[in-house]
């Protein structure tokens, strides 16, 4: 019985420490937001998200990126909240990439996770599989 209490006394505070909400604050305003087939030069820039505090560890978020020549696009707008080094988005994430999903709006509405894995400035959405069922999007939001 005396070794469960001291199993118990060491797996308890590691537990509670593991699902805080990360103690730091995310930078709000704008932010970096690109979906890896729509690419930067001279005439298309990174995307762009702003995002807004509206309460404690609460954030809204809405932006786009654009290819304007190739009507190509993803867009965002929801909330979410940061738990250390992931962000529960609930909203809308709508990507129109003319050669994936038969060049049809791909869209995700409801609850997903971004997260920052490593050394990475940026937070990389984990349902990754467009609505083809084939093809793997990397969207990201920077730092």
């Amino acid at each position: 019985m005396r070794n469960i209490v001291y199993i118990i006394l060491l797996i308890v505070p590691l537990f509670s420490f593991a699902y805080q909400a990360n103690p730091g604050k995310v930078r709000t305003g704008s932010h970096a937001f690109t979906i890896q087939w729509i690419t930067f030069d001279k005439n298309n820039k990174p995307g762009k998200v702003i995002i807004k505090s509206i309460g404690d560890n609460e954030y809204s978020i809405e932006g786009e990126q654009r290819d304007k020549t190739k009507n190509e696009y993803v867009t965002i707008k929801g909330t979410f909240i940061v738990v250390g080094r992931l962000l529960k988005f609930n909203g809308k994430i709508v990507s129109r990439i003319a050669d994936i999903n038969s060049g049809q709006p791909c869209e995700s509405n409801g609850l997903v996770v971004f997260k920052a894995s490593g050394k990475r400035k940026y937070w990389r959405l984990q349902q990754m599989l467009n609505c083809d069922g084939m093809t793997t999007d990397y969207i990201d939001i920077f730092f």
